[in-house]
C-alpha cells in the first residue's frame, strides 16, 4: 500500500502565533510547509471555531476553562486591560495535544489535489531532473523546447531529395551503359576493323551484312572514324523520326535516348546523292556522334580527318574538310544541287563558315559527292555541329572520288570490286 508522506501542520495564526514563535524548532517546521497548506485550514481550526460557537461538542475536558483574550480577563474582573506578549507555559503545553488530536467523529484528512503519494524505496525528487521534467526541468513535453524544430523538416526534405536524385543517377547511368552495351554488341559480331586500317586496301574491310539486315531491315550502311567512339550501322526510312528514339535493336530507349544513326529520308539509300546527309545524338558519355562536337579543337580536327563509311554496294574512304557551328533551322541540308555551280558555291561556304581551317583542300569545283555527319551541340542555343567530307577512296560504282583516282572511274573494275564486295559478304 501506497505511504503518503507527513507534512508538518500549518503555522499558527492570531494568539496562538506567539506561542508558536518560542517553541523549539517553530523555525525550522515553517519553510517546509507547502502553498496549499497555507491556503486550506486545518481540521484542528475548524474545530476550535466550532468549540467557540458550540461549546457543548468542544473536545476539551469537562473541567477546561474556556480561554479568554487577555483583555476580556481583564474586563470581567474589573482590572485594568493589560496587552500580554507570551502565555504561559503550561499552556503552551496543554494546547499542542489539542492542535494535534483531531475531534471525534472527524474524517481522515485527504491528501491534496494533485498530489502523488511517494513510492517505497523512491528516490526524492530533484529539480531539474526529475522522471517526468517538473517545472524546473526539461523532460519531454515538460516546459523544455522540442529539440530539431523547422530545422528538422528541411533535413528530412533535403534527404528526400538526395535520394530521390541518387536513384534518378543511377536510372540514367544504367541507360547510358545499356544503350552503348547493345551497339559494342553489335559491331563485335558484324565488323572488326583491321589495326592498320590505314595501309589495309579499302576492298578488304568488311561488315557482316547480314547479320546486320537480320536485326535490322533498314540496314544501309556503317560508319567508322578511327581514333574514336564513332562505330555505328546506318539506317534509313522514309521518316527522319523514328530512329530519334528507336535503337538499332527496334526498341525505344528510356533514360539517355540513343536512337540510331540515321541517313536522310531525302538521301538516297545507296548514298548516290552529290551531299549525304547523317544524324547521329550528342551523348554525355561520348557515345554517338559526341566525338564531332571535340573537332571544333584544331589539334582534335586535324587528327581525326579521315572516315569510313561502309556499304553493302562498296566502301567509301572519306576526308574532312569543314566543321561548321550553325543553327537548328540553318538552310545547310541540301542534298541535290541544280547545277555544278551552285554545288561549288554550296562547299565554299562551308570552308568559309568552318570553325577551323583545314589543309590541303581541293577546289570546291572538283568535289563531286559528299557526306556531312550532323548532331546536336547539347547548348542552351540548340545548335547543330556539321561535319563535312569529300570522298578521297571509292569502290562503290559510278560515285568518283576526288581527283579520279579510284575504280569507279572505270566500269569494268567496279564491277569487279562488286563483285568482290558480295563474295566477302557472302
Amino acid at each position: 500500500m501506497a505511504e503518503y508522506r507527513q507534512y508538518p501542520d500549518p503555522a499558527p495564526r492570531g494568539r496562538h502565533a506567539q506561542h508558536a514563535s518560542s517553541q523549539p524548532g517553530a523555525s525550522e517546521q515553517a519553510p517546509r510547509q507547502g502553498a496549499h497548506q497555507q491556503q486550506q485550514p486545518r481540521p484542528q481550526q475548524r474545530t476550535q471555531a466550532q468549540r467557540a460557537a458550540q461549546p457543548q461538542h468542544s473536545a476539551q475536558p469537562a473541567n477546561a476553562q474556556p480561554r479568554r483574550a487577555p483583555h476580556q480577563q481583564a474586563a470581567s474582573a474589573g482590572a485594568p486591560v493589560q496587552q500580554h506578549t507570551t502565555s504561559p507555559q503550561p499552556q503552551r503545553r496543554a494546547a499542542q495535544p489539542q492542535r494535534q488530536t483531531p475531534p471525534q467523529g472527524h474524517s481522515r484528512q485527504q491528501p491534496p489535489q494533485g498530489y502523488r503519494p511517494a513510492q517505497a524505496g523512491a528516490a526524492p525528487a530533484v529539480y531539474g531532473v526529475a522522471g517526468n521534467g517538473g517545472r524546473g526541468g526539461k523532460g519531454k513535453n515538460q516546459g523544455g523546447k522540442k529539440k530539431g524544430g523547422p530545422w528538422r523538416i528541411v533535413f528530412w526534405i533535403a534527404l528526400v531529395v538526395f535520394v530521390v536524385a541518387l536513384a534518378a543517377l543511377g536510372v540514367i547511368a544504367f541507360s547510358y551503359w545499356q544503350g552503348q552495351n547493345a551497339y559494342d554488341s553489335v559491331a563485335q559480331e558484324v565488323f572488326e576493323p583491321p589495326e592498320d586500317i590505314e595501309g589495309a586496301a579499302l576492298a578488304d574491310i568488311t561488315v557482316d551484312w547480314e547479320k546486320l539486315k537480320a536485326i535490322n531491315p533498314d540496314t544501309v550502311g556503317w560508319v567508322y572514324i578511327p581514333g574514336t567512339a564513332v562505330n555505328y550501322p546506318i539506317v534509313h526510312t522514309t521518316d527522319d523520326e523514328k530512329y530519334l528514339t528507336t535503337d538499332f535493336n527496334g526498341q525505344q530507349t528510356w533514360g539517355a535516348t540513343y536512337g540510331s544513326i540515321f541517313l536522310s529520308a531525302a538521301n538516297a539509300a545507296d548514298f548516290s546523292d552529290a551531299n549525304n546527309i547523317v544524324y547521329g545524338h550528342h551523348l554525355n558519355n561520348g557515345s554517338m556522334f559526341a566525338a564531332i562536337t571535340g573537332f571544333d579543337n584544331a589539334d582534335q580536327f586535324n587528327a581525326h580527318r579521315t572516315a569510313y563509311v561502309l556499304t553493302p554496294q562498296g566502301n567509301f574512304k572519306l576526308r574532312t574538310f569543314s566543321l561548321v557551328h550553325v543553327a537548328a533551322d540553318d538552310p545547310l541540308a541540301q542534298t541535290a544541287f541544280a547545277s555544278d555551280e551552285e554545288r561549288a558555291a554550296y562547299i565554299q561556304d562551308k570552308v568559309d563558315r568552318s570553325v577551323v581551317a583545314a589543309s590541303n583542300v581541293p577546289s570546291p569545283a572538283d568535289i563531286a559527292h559528299m557526306f556531312a555527319f550532323a548532331t546536336c551541340d547539347n547548348l542552351p542555343s540548340d545548335g547543330r555541329y556539321v561535319l563535312f567530307s569529300y570522298i578521297e577512296e571509292s569502290t562503290v560504282a559510278n560515285v568518283a572520288a576526288v581527283g579520279g583516282s579510284d575504280a569507279a572511274l572505270d566500269p569494268e573494275a567496279a564491277a569487279a570490286v562488286g563483285d568482290a564486295s558480295k563474295e566477302i559478304a557472302a
